[in-house]
């Protein structure tokens, strides 16, 4: 069997299509371009990890995405996220890889710290976890033996509840869990503001940095 693989839950960057609460502040047409920005960061992080880079994306079919060459690309399936993201781990481990970690978008600024901590932990848990500070989660790992639909049934996602529910069903299912450390995603504009002050020393290599410098967007009033 293959060893590990890294699950980059993507949507494709169509405009109108990506981060809509961003797209309520910053117009469709900016957040499509900073959401590619966001793409391109990520895809500097994902060198650094030690494991395939694998993309389940949503969007038409057949696509590739530029900045991750050479990637394997698979369409999510599934009416909802909790299904589509329970298939993106089975169409993967039946690849043959005996541990997945899984991340969105969200957080364009992820250390890669954090993602290869994941891998490791799997090695003594059965499930782990990286919580948002939004009550939701920005990484699910997991060890194919343990995928549970369980997991990802009947969640209200996009809501402080998530996390916790998840939780709830980690411990149902008798599944050992480890948590990594808070880290922040992006959905509205605070978001943005707060990813603004803290990469503030990071303006040269962070690509959605120079994107907001150049911009002027934390310039500019936005409710």
């Amino acid at each position: 069997m293959k060893k590990n693989a890294f699950i980059l839950f993507l949507k494709y960057p169509e405009r109108g299509a990506v981060k809509t609460r961003l797209a309520s502040s910053l117009g469709d047409g900016l957040t499509c371009e900073l959401y590619r920005c966001f793409l391109r960061d990520i895809s500097v992080m994902t060198r650094q990890i030690k494991a395939e880079a694998i993309i389940v994306y949503s969007g038409p079919e057949g696509l590739s995405f530029s900045d991750f060459p050479g990637v394997q690309c698979l369409r999510q399936r599934g009416n909802n996220i909790g299904r589509r993201m329970y298939n993106a781990f089975a169409d993967v481990f039946a690849q043959g890889y005996e541990r997945c970690v899984l991340i969105g978008s969200d957080s364009p600024d992820l250390p890669a710290l954090l993602v290869n901590d994941a891998f490791d932990k799997l090695d003594l848990a059965d499930v782990v976890l990286g919580p948002s500070e939004d009550g939701g989660y920005y990484l699910i790992g997991c060890k194919q033996p343990n995928l549970r639909a369980s997991i990802f049934r009947n969640i209200n996602w996009s809501t402080a509840g998530v996390f916790t529910e998840t939780i709830k069903r980690l411990a149902k299912a008798e599944l050992k869990y480890f948590l990594l450390q808070h880290w922040t995603d992006i959905d509205e504009f605070e978001d943005l503001k707060n990813f603004y002050k803290r990469n503030s020393f990071r303006s040269k290599e962070s690509q959605v940095m120079q994107f907001l410098i150049a911009k002027g967007i934390m310039n500019e009033n936005r409710s």
